[in-house]
């Protein structure tokens, strides 16, 4: 931290100004990391069969430990921020389940 100090700033101010960088850094990796689930989506729109490789069993782990994250961050921390980052790796991560389910559905049902 005293790398980035200039002469007159104190260390609380440092603190500060890094707590808001990383605030707005989190933000915007929540966001990323949402919008990085998209290709992969996307290709499961267009390849029903890649659905079929989907683990239900791995997904659904995930999001109930998202949701669980996301319910901390509303309800326990209450933070915005975190709980908005959560909420949307949770929806991102239930698309991608529901690809899964559909295909075997569809796979298990009479053509």
């Amino acid at each position: 931290m005293l790398l980035f100090m200039n002469k007159g700033m104190t260390t609380e101010y440092c603190f500060a100004a890094m707590e808001k960088l990383l605030s707005v850094l989190y933000g915007a990796s929540g966001i990323v990391s949402a919008l990085l689930y998209l290709p992969q989506v996307f290709r499961y729109h267009r390849d029903r069969h890649a659905c079929l490789s989907i683990s239900l069993f791995s997904w659904s782990g995930w999001i109930v430990i998202g949701t669980i994250t996301f319910l901390y961050a509303a309800f326990g921390a209450r933070n915005p921020l975190f709980a908005s980052v959560a909420g949307l790796n949770v929806m991102a991560q239930s698309t991608v389940l529901a690809y899964g389910i559909r295909a075997r559905l569809k796979a298990s049902s009479p053509p």
